[in-house]
């Protein structure tokens, strides 16, 4: 049987005119079965891809979406640069996929735009909204803490139900959950860690980047594995 195809959004970096995504992402598709598919930003191709595709991944980056996006204006300090072209296509993929009932995975700021999609808000800079520091010094893949993670979710079905030791590489994070979104991990100081979508074939988002973790802790890699086999199934 040939590998479910799952498709990457990438970045556009217009000033060295090249499309690029950090490599771990398309490495752990592969290790999990799956065919990552790169896409270059564009908004109105997004269900031609989409039919292309078996999967989504929504990758993170170092960059915050705007905070018109989820109706709120500017008011931390310490915002992070936009990539506006990226957050127009990743949402136009994302709303096509969650429409569609195609399986989706969200990581770090993949995970925030999920929620965002579906009316939800997030913490600007959460030193300040919360003061908490969810910024670890390098290494950036060994894990820093502990999440909580809510039985009988599809999170707990692929990872089980024992806290799992995650990195955190993020200074944004989920505030209000969206429409129909269930919060399935949490970290000790209650910042949102994980989220789905009940309902949905497989609609997962995760704040870490189980991608990195996975070298130290195995259970991460099952987060791959499950997006994969979901979009095997929904292709069969």
């Amino acid at each position: 049987m040939s590998r479910p195809r799952i498709g990457i959004p990438v970045d556009l970096d217009e000033g060295a005119g090249r499309h690029e995504i950090g490599r771990g992402y398309a490495d752990a598709v592969l290790q999990a079965g799956g065919l990552p598919i790169l896409l270059p930003p564009a908004p109105e191709a997004a269900r031609d891809y989409l039919a292309a595709c078996d999967g989504l991944l929504v990758a993170g980056g170092a960059f915050d979406i705007a905070p018109e996006r989820y109706g709120e204006t500017r008011r931390a300090a310490r915002l992070g640069p936009t990539r506006p072209a990226r957050t127009d296509f990743e949402w136009a993929m994302a709303e096509a996929a969650l429409g569609a009932g195609v399986p989706v995975l969200g990581v770090c700021g993949g995970m925030q735009l999920l929620n965002v999609v579906r009316g939800g808000t997030l913490h600007q800079h959460l030193p300040d909204d919360l003061g908490a520091d969810h910024e670890q010094a390098a290494p950036k893949d060994v894990p820093s803490h502990l999440v909580e993670i809510e039985p009988g979710t599809l999170l707990a079905r692929l990872v089980g139900e024992e806290p799992l030791p995650v990195n955190s590489t993020h200074h944004q994070a989920v505030s209000r959950p969206g429409a129909g979104v269930r919060v399935s991990a949490r970290a000790p100081d209650g910042v949102v860690e994980a989220l789905e979508v009940p309902g949905l074939p497989f609609a997962l988002g995760v704040q870490w980047h189980p991608e990195a973790a996975g070298r130290h802790e195995p259970r991460h890699l099952a987060i791959y594995r499950g997006l994969v086999d979901a979009a095997r199934g929904g292709r069969r």
